[in-house]
């Protein structure tokens, strides 16, 4: 197992107990796909994230080391804020987890360990209840930068429920970063019911690990089209060399054509997902 990062192994399996009751009782989350994940050997699970608080990425956690055949461990490449959150702080430090860095992701992949990528960010926690399950950004393609660049295989993944827990109408972003967060969240229960606003609902949860994406099947749009795209980027570096759009062309067509493809997969299970429910709740 990695060391060095805090991993408390009697710690993360009382955490797990503590999952357990959310997924098997309050949440009651059915997990799909789970054959999807590899016994062995680095993998990338990259999943849509929603929730405010991240629960959604420990509940994923929870799934793979529950129900994969060699109960593996997942290591999610977690925000700085979380590691002074009450509570989901502490229990990512100590069930394996780490700040979010390409040295720590290139690390755990290059050792066989599996990673947790939610590319969404603080974007995907905080979208108005409005707008759930409508994907943000996925990025200027850097987790399939990795993949490829490791050679690992990418899983995309799905979660449905995890954006009714805390149904946000507001958020006070002046607030929320005197406090060390990015923003404070309005609900329909907080703080209008004061601490018992701030328990999650008990919505329905459904998990699809769909089949892994491998880098290598994209080698061929890597070649004549990246040429040219190297091209195009210094020609634009030259016009822009701080412009958001700059970033974009950066990524090469295989890198966006991985980023494009796991959204996709993500976009039509989480619609396959919501359509199985009968109701939020049920």
């Amino acid at each position: 197992m990695i060391d060095g990062y805090g991993f408390d192994p009697t710690y993360h399996e009382r955490a797990m107990k503590v999952l357990d009751f959310f997924a098997n009782y309050y949440w009651r989350m059915d997990v799909e796909g789970i054959e999807n994940i590899p016994d062995e050997g680095g993998a990338m699970i990259v999943m849509n994230h929603a929730g405010t608080i991240a629960l959604d990425v420990l509940m994923i956690k929870q799934a793979i080391y529950r129900r994969s055949r060699t109960k593996r461990i997942a290591w999610a490449l977690m925000a700085d804020f979380l590691t002074w959150t009450p509570f989901v702080g502490d229990i990512y430090w100590r069930t394996g987890n780490v700040l979010a860095s390409w040295e720590n992701a290139k690390r755990l992949l290059t050792e066989d360990q599996m990673i947790i990528v939610c590319p969404e960010g603080t974007k995907g926690v905080g979208k108005n209840y409005k707008r759930r399950y409508q994907l943000e950004s996925f990025g200027t393609g850097g987790f399939a930068r990795l993949a490829i660049h490791t050679n690992k295989p990418l899983i995309p993944t799905s979660v449905v429920g995890s954006e009714e827990i805390y149904p946000v109408v507001y958020k006070n972003h002046r607030l929320g970063e005197f406090l060390g967060f990015p923003f404070l969240p309005v609900t329909f229960t907080f703080p209008l019911l004061g601490l018992l606003g701030a328990l999650p609902l008990p919505s329905k949860w459904i998990v699809r690990f769909d089949k892994p994406i491998y880098p290598s099947d994209y080698e061929k749009k890597g070649s004549i089209e990246e040429r040219a795209l190297e091209q195009q980027t210094r020609f634009i570096e030259t016009l822009y060399p701080c412009d958001e759009k700059k970033k974009m062309i950066d990524s090469t067509s295989r890198e966006k054509a991985i980023v494009n493809d796991v959204v996709k997969v993500i976009k039509r299970n989480i619609n396959s997902l919501r359509n199985q429910r009968k109701t939020p709740f049920f």
